[in-house]
């Protein structure tokens, strides 16, 4: 970690503690739960007063994977986290024939005596990961209300390597990966389950070309759901919530905010700003951009706030204002757009922020002083 990352880090807990006074630091319990067959889960759990969100970790890796994300969306959302070591990573590697069926209860099992089944919740994914999430969530179509795939291997992808690999025997791993394949493929991730699928950009094949199939896979998978959005991070590895984590806090907290507590979207999203412009990392900016200047934003937003869009107009006056914080104008447009979605709270929020740029800003004056 860097230090500007724990600089910025810092910055953001002070910020947020200065905005919300009354906001603490929830309880963190780390806690082993017993299962069937004599092994035992490791939990890590944010309490919180909303609904909760399991994160699933990728292969080989243990809960602690997601800890530089998951303390601010605790604080953004105000839900319960939930990360945990998945039984193949606490039993002996040799063990890999307990199967996804047997973790998935093992699951199970740990959360109800957690006493957080049967209850609504989100789910967050990374690497494999989104394998075990999309056989749990097939087991619990009717609890899971959204979810967040960060650079997954799905059906295709895991396909797709079997193939081009073309090893000449099968060892432990191959037949572990085969058969959390063959099970997912016969309890698939639900199709109405609101799902955003964040794919990494840069991805290599084992000769080190360009992996384009994982791509190709992603936009497949996204495409059999009208449910599900496809978001490519740009200039990021695999672990994109590590290399961007303003990209996924923010991704998490808006499809919580959007089928978790659509009745505080207003609260939840204003410290999502608040968030993602504090942990912005200023080594990401250019990447991030994408050859769009400040002003090209602007015009871009303007366009398809005239096509009547104002949805994606916002999230474009949003990513303007995260990218360049400092300028006046970008906050008068995202003011403007809430005005027209019919969000006065942030609109006025916004054109705050706009005329503390600039006192002289007309139309913040004139919208300020109509709203009083």
């Amino acid at each position: 970690m860097t230090k500007l990352y724990m600089t910025k880090l810092i910055m953001l807990f002070a910020f947020i503690f200065g905005l919300i006074p009354k906001a603490t630091i929830a309880q963190t319990v780390d806690t082993l739960i017993n299962v069937s067959g004599g092994y035992q889960l490791h939990f890590k759990i944010i309490k919180g007063k909303s609904a909760p969100i399991l994160f699933e970790s990728g292969f080989g890796n243990g809960g602690d994977v997601w800890d530089n994300i998951t303390k601010p969306i605790a604080l953004a959302t105000g839900a319960t986290i939930i990360t945990y070591d998945r039984l193949s990573n606490v039993v002996n590697r040799q063990q890999y024939e307990i199967g996804i069926e047997n973790e998935t209860i093992a699951l199970e099992e740990a959360l109800q005596k957690l006493g957080f089944s049967n209850k609504n919740l989100m789910i967050v994914a990374h690497s494999l990961g989104g394998m075990y999430s999309s056989y749990y969530t097939s087991r619990h179509s009717n609890e899971v209300k959204a979810a967040v795939f960060i650079d997954d291997a799905n059906i295709c992808s895991l396909t797709s390597h079997f193939n081009l690999v073309k090893l000449t025997h099968k060892d432990t791993i191959e037949n572990y990966l085969a058969s959390v394949m063959n099970s997912v493929q016969k309890n698939q991730m639900p199709k109405n389950i609101p799902l955003v699928d964040i794919v990494a950009d840069t991805h290599y094949d084992d000769n080190g070309n360009p992996d384009t199939v994982w791509l190709s896979c992603h936009k497949n998978f996204v495409a059999q759901s009208i449910n599900r959005t496809f978001l490519l991070a740009y200039n990021v590895g695999h672990y994109v919530f590590t290399e961007n984590p303003p990209l996924v806090i923010n991704t998490i907290i808006m499809q919580y905010a959007n089928y978790l507590e659509p009745n505080r979207k207003t609260s939840i999203f204003e410290k999502s700003l608040a968030l993602t412009t504090e942990m912005f990392n200023e080594n990401k900016k250019n990447e991030v951009k994408c050859g769009q200047s400040e002003n090209d934003l602007i015009t871009w937003g303007y366009s398809l706030l005239e096509k009547k869009d104002t949805a994606k107009a916002i999230e474009i006056f949003k990513l303007n204002v995260l990218l360049n914080p400092n300028g006046w104008n970008n906050y008068d447009s995202l003011g403007e757009a809430y005005l027209k979605a019919g969000n006065k709270d942030l609109a006025v929020k916004n054109y705050k922020k706009s005329l503390e740029l600039n006192p002289k800003n007309d139309s913040a004056i004139k919208f300020l002083e109509s709203v009083k």
